[in-house]
Order: C-alpha cells, then sequence, then structure tokens
C-alpha cells in the first residue's frame, strides 16, 4: 500500500510540477519542496496510512491548477525598465518668444502710466491761513 501511496504523492507533486512551468525555476522548486514537506507531515501523522487518507490529504491541499495561479498571483510581474523619453527642443522660432515679451512689457507701462498717471489740471491750492483773533489786551 505503501508503493501506491507514494506514487499518488510522486503524480501529484509532478502536476504542480507541469502546472506551474511558467514560473522561476527556483519558486518552482520551492512550492513543490514545501508540498512534499507539508504531505510527509500529515502521512507522519496517520498511524495505519491507507490510500483513502493520502488522498484526502492531496485533495485538502487543492488542484495543481489552483496553486500554480495562486502561486503566479505572489510573484511581482517585473515591469521593463524604460529609458527616460527624450523630448524634442522646442522648436519655435526665437522671434514668437521675442514677440510676446515685447507685447507683456507694453502691457505692464501701459497700466503702470494709467495707475499712476494724475487727472487734476494743476498743481494744488495753496492753503488758506487760519484767521488770526486779536486780543484787547484786557484780561
Amino acid at each position: 500500500m505503501t508503493e501506491r501511496n507514494d506514487s499518488l504523492v510522486a503524480d501529484y507533486l509532478a502536476a504542480v510540477a507541469r502546472a506551474t512551468a511558467g514560473l522561476p525555476r527556483d519558486r518552482r522548486d520551492e512550492l513543490v519542496r514545501d508540498l512534499r514537506e507539508h504531505i510527509e507531515a500529515g502521512r507522519a501523522e496517520l498511524p495505519d496510512e491507507t490510500e483513502h487518507q493520502v488522498r484526502e490529504i492531496l485533495e485538502r491541499l487543492g488542484e495543481p491548477a489552483v496553486i500554480a495561479a495562486v502561486a503566479a498571483e505572489d510573484i511581482p510581474v517585473a515591469t521593463p525598465v524604460a529609458s527616460p523619453v527624450r523630448t524634442p527642443p522646442d522648436r519655435r522660432p526665437l522671434w514668437i518668444l521675442a514677440t510676446i515679451a515685447a507685447i507683456g512689457l507694453l502691457f505692464v507701462l501701459c497700466a503702470g502710466f494709467l495707475f499712476f498717471a494724475q487727472t487734476n489740471d494743476g498743481p494744488p491750492e495753496p492753503a488758506q491761513p487760519a484767521p488770526v483773533i486779536q486780543s484787547d489786551g484786557a484780561s
């Protein structure tokens, strides 16, 4: 019976290895090694190992395709490193930039002139002297 059980375990682990063929080799080997250790620990706890009990251990672990899918989700996908994107140099002619700068400067000068311009017609009127009150001297 032990040979049959060993064959069941070997077939199961081979199916897992086939299902995980797309994984990196070291990850696949680690996964199969971990499953083998788990199966051996489960079998060691059985007082009288039967084929049915070994099949139950394997069923609890899950289908090899499901194990492979879960293992594939755990592996980060390597993203290719993109080279820095080079932007083309600004091809606008320099005269356009100079024109925009000149218009901006003209706008600032006009705004300043309007802000500081005075609307009165001449110099301010002189202040009127305050009336002088004379006293009689009799206080």
